[in-house]
């Protein structure tokens, strides 16, 4: 099996009981002076901090950090423009891409930016060895397969004609490769650094982004320093000196911090709170669509699910995801009508393709050969062990249970949940709560690397042929309308077949102190926050 692609790993709000029936009386946040350093909560630590091995939101905030690409997401937009590059050109069949850097760029280490640098991270993001998880990411370059497989060394698809030139080839043209750059698998490192048989860099990441690690302090704190000599730097500008992740597992906690200053930026607000925090902090509180959807996947491959669509179908009108949306995630969320989110190419407007009804689902429960779950045994379920998740197992249970579906929970930490998704052969549990925020913005982030067969991010093992030819289709189509329709179509067959259940499309809550002016809303998530561009307004001229 091939490797994984990414999850999400922070909880979601849940309504706490005392809460929904009173007013929570919460003082405003303390003002005090500040320093231009930005104090961020995290959950925890991050699991990687190696741009080709990372795959969760965790991770991927410091990469986006401390790493540079030849293009990057203009702030607040998807929109593609220069980094490292200083520009490029598209050949007219649109399969090679000419890049010329920036002239006089170095890493942290005072290491100059070289084009050997950019083929080198290419390539080390296709190589097994390095268990890489971008190999989705950088298939359109001409030869990745063979390299991949080893049967090469060669990588015709990445070369560095001189110092301040890379000429990247693809094997058919493809209108999302610029994203894909933008992403952390454009990532580039030192080549002499990520050589290191001793793998340093994983603790000491390095690169050419706009901060450095300057300290990691185990389950305390990360500090990222400014890098002075970053391209965006200019003196004086006011912009941050330097972000402090303090790792707060708790959400009401963190609210704590940040009401009497000891944090300025968090983006999971406790259960229950979410209404009364908008009306008292108008000025801190953001909120925004993300890229992102919640789902409950099925092992396609093994157990009660795999080859039984009536039972898949059942599950899914059991779920009250009217309810789960409304009052569990207190309306920060929207009720998925399928998987491309909101915003995106080939996203179907319109119902569900199931509603709620208990009769339905006991019905299809008959049909599907267990009524009232008579020979169904337990169902292994999988999930990360917060407050909000738990909230929603909770409510699984009892509507599952309504059908005679007995759940049983296997909760754990992020990383050995992380760890079962990405297992050799896949997960074993018959089912498991899965979120997927998009890697770049296209809808073949959500359907083919999901669910396409063989697909690096398909834990599942679903694999329909009809799903596969619309997805190929739309990969080599350049016309962008008939390209959003065959994933439309794509995106109806997951629904049909009810390769999974949809649950709800990701909102954004997030608490910035107001002082913190220039900052820009990523539909990507927090962890795209273009954090350079911030800069602390100490008279509150910006606004």
């Amino acid at each position: 099996m091939r490797v994984v692609r990414r999850t999400f790993q922070a909880g979601t709000m849940v309504v706490l009981a005392a809460c929904a029936v009173m007013s929570c009386d919460v003082p405003p946040p303390q003002q005090t002076a500040r320093e231009p350093i930005l104090r961020y909560r995290m959950d925890a630590p991050p699991p990687n901090l190696d741009p080709v091995r990372a795959n969760d939101n965790n991770s991927l905030f410091y990469i986006y950090q401390i790493f540079d690409g030849l293009v990057e997401f203009a702030p607040g937009t998807l929109d593609v423009q220069a980094a490292v590059a200083a520009s490029w050109t598209i050949s007219q069949d649109g399969k090679v891409y000419t890049f010329k850097l920036k002239e006089g760029l170095t890493f942290h280490n005072g290491m100059p930016v070289t084009a050997d640098d950019v083929v080198y991270s290419l390539r080390r993001g296709l190589t097994k060895s390095t268990q890489s998880q971008k190999r989705d990411f950088l298939a359109p370059l001409d030869g990745s397969g063979p390299f991949w497989d080893g049967e090469t060394g060669k990588l015709p698809g990445a070369a560095a004609p001189d110092s301040g030139t890379v000429v990247l080839t693809l094997t058919e043209p493809s209108p999302q490769f610029l994203t894909v750059l933008a992403t952390e698998a454009g990532s580039i490192v030192p080549r002499r650094v990520y050589e290191d048989p001793e793998q340093t860099y994983l603790r000491q990441p390095v690169g050419c982004g706009p901060f450095t690690m300057a300290s990691f302090e185990p389950d305390i704190a990360i500090t990222l320093a400014r890098f002075n000599d970053h391209w965006k730097t200019r003196p004086n500008d006011g912009g941050l000196d330097a972000i402090r992740v303090r790792f707060i597992r708790d959400a009401s906690t963190a609210l704590e911090e940040y009401r009497t200053g000891g944090i300025d930026f968090t983006y999971e607000l406790p259960p229950g709170q979410r209404a009364q925090i908008q009306t008292e902090m108008p000025a801190h509180f953001h909120h925004g669509k993300q890229l992102w959807i919640m789902y409950l996947a099925f092992n396609h491959h093994a157990g009660p699910f795999a080859g039984n669509p009536t039972l898949r179908r059942a599950i899914a009108h059991a779920i009250d995801t009217d309810y789960i949306v409304r009052n569990l995630q207190e309306g920060k969320d929207w009720v998925a009508t399928g998987v491309i989110p909101p915003g995106m190419p080939g996203h179907v407007e319109g119902e569900a393709p199931w509603r709620y009804d208990v009769a339905r689902a006991r019905a299809l429960m008959v049909e599907a050969g267990y009524p009232e779950g008579r020979g169904l045994p337990p169902i292994d379920y999988l999930t990360n062990e917060t407050q909000g998740f738990r909230r929603i197992l909770d409510r699984l249970t009892s509507d599952l249970g309504a059908i005679g579906v007995k759940l049983n929970p296997r909760e754990m930490d992020f990383g050995a949940f992380l760890g079962e998704l990405t297992a050799q052969g896949g997960p074993r549990a018959p089912l498991w709560r899965m979120t997927w925020f998009a890697d770049w913005p296209d809808p073949d982030n959500f359907l083919g690397l999901q669910f396409f067969t063989g697909a690096a991010g398909n834990y599942a093992r679903y694999s329909n042929p009809v799903f596969d030819d619309l997805v190929a289709r739309a990969r080599r189509e350049t016309d962008p309308a008939v390209r959003a329709d065959l994933f439309r179509q794509a995106d109806r067959v997951l629904m049909d077949d009810v390769a999974l259940v949809p649950i709800y499309w990701y909102g954004s809550d997030i608490l910035l102190r107001p002082e913190f002016a220039g900052w820009k809303h990523s539909p990507l998530g927090p962890y795209a926050i273009a954090w350079e561009e911030v800069y602390l307004d100490r008279d509150g001229s910006s606004g």
